[in-house]
């Protein structure tokens, strides 16, 4: 059983991103999915080149752009693109 923190219900957004995976870089640890705060990220259900399920945005709205998706994934597979 994954715990999470616990989170209000209206998150403040630290600032306004687009998430950006890139797939077929992905190896498929799930660190990205499993500690980001707002559960923004699920397993796809297709295949990457390496034969793993990446991840991809199920929830943009939620996100509130901390950053730890990006921080954590150790092949730089996910990032954040400011908006405006």
């Amino acid at each position: 059983m994954t715990r999470k923190p616990f989170l209000p219900s209206a998150a403040k957004k630290l600032r306004e991103v687009e998430i950006v995976v890139i797939e077929d870089r992905c190896k498929g640890c799930g660190f990205c999915i499993e500690f980001c705060p707002r559960n923004v990220l699920k397993e796809s259900v297709k295949l990457n080149v390496r034969g793993v399920h990446p991840p991809y945005v199920n929830d943009e709205d939620s996100c509130v752009g901390c950053g730890l998706c990006e921080k954590i994934c150790p092949d730089f597979a996910i990032f954040l693109r400011e908006r405006g």
